[in-house]
């Protein structure tokens, strides 16, 4: 027929589709004398001599883990049953299909569309015309029954389609017919470039892989057939190569250890394997991390890390849009519950929980805590756990059981662990903290009880809280060793203090003495915070915020709660002076965040300390502490307040150790340091003269000279 010439001359051109022409052949020469015909021809030796290879691959693919070949074909040639075994595979013709619903298998081929019948058979049942189309998938429809019943209970690969082949048209009418069908366990590969097979594919609901050559689609599928020949084999070759560092490697690569992870074996063979996985595979396996915008370091040369091609993997989305994060959309995370993951009934109830730490968590994730314990002697594991909101107790249980028994850990990465630890255990860095607000309403329902104020101590306790680091370690994990490391390449670390909101609360004095104690306890405990984060500027406000103001105060906002308690040791001082005094003595003067500018507000009291009992503590100061410049109004204020009360002894004391000068500042030269000395001294002194401060004459002369 003159229909099927537009298929020689083109095959891949717009043609009428084939069933339909073997439908006017069935109609003019006869259903059985076409389709022998086509059985004469299929049973055609190969003009090429050479045939077999690519079925004997799908056979190896499609093998269940019995070893048993899974094939379902519209072919109607015997291809799949040459080779090795191919003689002892089982056949199911049409209507004998397996029935899947009870429990049988599909081992061996499935001929959907019928099997080529033997040579002189009066009888040649294929599906060739749209009439058998039609039979087979929609008023008959046990073409259609089966496939929905396959693909419910298996993943169906199509190979050696294309979206407008007659047997996809009638397939995918025939399965949406009532709009039930989930096609979500539907793949097929077709040759071109993958937007324009996704378009093509795209509305029948079917997920398409593309492939660029036919040569590069059986060099896959041979990859895939060894790895179906000896899984275990395969599995660790894979686990071997994620030893090296992720971005060496390709997408797909990257993809291969992936998918080993993606099983409780694969993950327990890259948790076991020693020396352990590289540390940036952390990168890969968390999809938030993979999938992150790329970074950029400071200065117009500066450089920018696209985490997407370092880490991600050859079916990530390229880029996901806001809009699209926000419906959901997102690459495999393989951090968190997947499909063919156990979940653990003990870790849903409301009543006896595990004890924290010691939960039981999917085998495939246990697995990966492991691994992620093994390689917390790495900067990045330290910079990726910064970057999460919340680690589960598990994760923290095996870092903390790390920390304990790893005795070459570096100090500081042993430092800088603690605080990433302690940051993650307290719950207020994972949400908003409103404690403030719900102690308030407690006191206005219940009073000041023993119960509130233990509350008020939990929710006035300062913390250690790390955000992601700015610049181009947002994305871009540190390369530098722990003794090279600055905490700023890991993260942007901060304390936490009480915050009021703008909103007080009224403190008795029934409860002054214990409310007074806690917040010395918490100022006491944040000094220590910010030594181990390396704070090398907090500005904490002045003890005399009303006194001699001229321009603004520059305050860390953390540090405001040092008003607070500025106002509750003023009301001590009045009415508790003795127990006022006991607190104010044991302040070290060594503490450069809060006691050193409060002891001496504290001195100045007349009602606390006697005046020279104040001097010689002044006088007692180390250079760094008496010169300490965040400190300089409450130590002029002290002396000037108290001046006249000082013996002549402490007068002079003072004024000589003004005059001798600050010792010279690391970033002073020994040029500039003389004329700097005399000038912070000149300063001091002068102040004191002006606020009407008398020298012995001596003193007088030498300031002048």
């Amino acid at each position: 027929m003159a229909a099927f010439q537009p298929w020689l001359d083109d095959p891949f051109g717009p043609n009428i589709p084939l069933d339909q022409i073997f439908n006017l052949l069935h109609q003019e020469y006869g259903r059985d004398e076409v389709n022998a015909l086509v059985s004469e021809r299929l049973r055609a030796p190969p003009l090429d001599g050479v045939s077999g290879r690519e079925h004997a691959l799908i056979k190896r693919i499609s093998t269940n883990p019995s070893g048993v070949p899974q094939i379902v074909t519209t072919n109607f040639d015997l291809m799949f049953e040459t080779g090795e075994g191919g003689d002892k595979l089982a056949r199911h013709v049409p209507p004998g299909f397996p029935d899947l619903a009870l429990g049988t298998t599909i081992e061996g081929i499935t001929y959907l569309h019928g099997r080529l019948a033997a040579p002189g058979s009066d009888h040649h049942p294929y599906v060739l015309s749209s009439a058998d189309f039609g039979r087979a998938y929609l008023s008959e429809g046990w073409a259609t029954n089966f496939i929905r019943s396959l693909l419910t209970r298996y993943t169906v690969v199509l190979v050696g389609y294309q979206a407008e082949d007659p047997p996809i048209k009638y397939l995918l009418q025939g399965l949406n017919h009532d709009g039930q069908f989930d096609r979500s366990r539907l793949y097929a590969f077709d040759r071109g470039l993958p937007e324009e097979i996704e378009a093509k594919w795209r509305d029948r609901g079917v997920t398409a892989i593309a492939y660029t050559d036919h040569a590069d689609l059986w060099k896959t599928m041979e990859a895939w057939a060894d790895r179906v020949d000896d899984p275990r084999r395969w599995r660790s070759s894979v686990i071997a190569s994620s030893l090296g560092d992720p971005k060496a490697m390709s997408a797909h690569e990257r993809g291969q250890v992936a998918h080993v992870l993606r099983t409780v074996q694969g993950a327990k063979l890259f948790a076991l394997a020693d020396p352990p996985p590289h540390p940036e595979w952390v990168c890969v396996i968390d999809g938030n991390l993979r999938s992150a915008r790329q970074s950029k370091g400071y200065g117009q040369e500066a450089e920018t890390f696209d985490p997407i091609a370092a880490y991600g993997l050859d079916d990530d989305l390229d880029h996901i849009s806001e809009d699209e994060q926000r419906q959901g959309v997102s690459n495999d995370n393989l951090l968190v519950l997947r499909d063919g993951d156990d979940n653990p009934p003990d870790g849903h109830r409301l009543a006896g929980r595990q004890i924290e730490g010691y939960e039981a968590t999917p085998i495939r994730l246990s697995h990966l805590i492991t691994w992620i314990g093994k390689v917390i002697d790495s900067p990045v594991l330290a910079w990726w756990a910064i970057r999460q909101n919340g680690l589960h107790p598990r994760l923290l249980q095996q870092i903390e059981w790390q920390l304990d028994h790893l005795e070459n850990l570096h100090g500081r990465a042993r430092h800088i662990w603690n605080l990433v630890l302690e940051h993650h255990r307290d719950p207020r860095n994972r949400q908003w903290d409103g404690g403030w607000f719900d102690l308030k309403k407690r006191i206005a329902k219940e009073g000041w009880t023993a119960s509130v104020l233990r509350d008020f101590r939990r929710v006035a306790t300062p913390r250690v809280k790390i955000r992601s680091p700015f610049g181009l370690g947002q994305s871009k994990p540190p390369s530098m060793r722990w003794d090279e490391i600055h905490l700023s390449d890991l993260g942007e670390f901060e304390v936490k203090f009480l915050e009021r909101h703008d909103v007080n609360i009224e403190v008795p004095d029934d409860v002054l003495p214990q409310m007074f104690a806690i917040l010395e306890e918490q100022l006491t405990h944040a000094s220590g915070l910010l030594a181990d984060i390396e704070t090398t500027y907090f500005r904490t406000p002045t003890c005399y915020p009303d006194r001699a103001i001229d321009g603004r105060e520059h305050v860390t906002k953390a540090a405001e709660v040092m008003k607070w308690f500025v106002e509750l040791f003023d009301r001590m001082s009045q009415t508790l002076p003795d127990l006022a005094r006991a607190h104010a003595t044991i302040w070290p003067e060594t503490d450069r965040f809060f006691f050193r500018k409060l002891k001496l507000y504290a001195y100045s009291k007349k009602n606390i300390f006697e005046a020279d009992q104040a001097a010689k503590a002044v006088l007692s100061l180390d250079q760094s502490a008496f010169w300490d410049i965040y400190a300089v109004r409450e130590l002029l204020f002290l002396l000037v307040d108290r001046w006249a009360e000082f013996s002549h002894e402490s007068q002079n004391g003072l004024i000589d150790r003004i005059l001798d000068g600050p010792e010279a500042l690391p970033h002073w030269s020994d040029e500039e340091f003389p004329k700097l000395r005399d000038e912070f001294a000149a300063r001091y002194a002068r102040y004191l003269q002006l606020e009407g401060c008398a020298f012995a004459v001596d003193r007088s002369e030498r300031l002048d000279a």
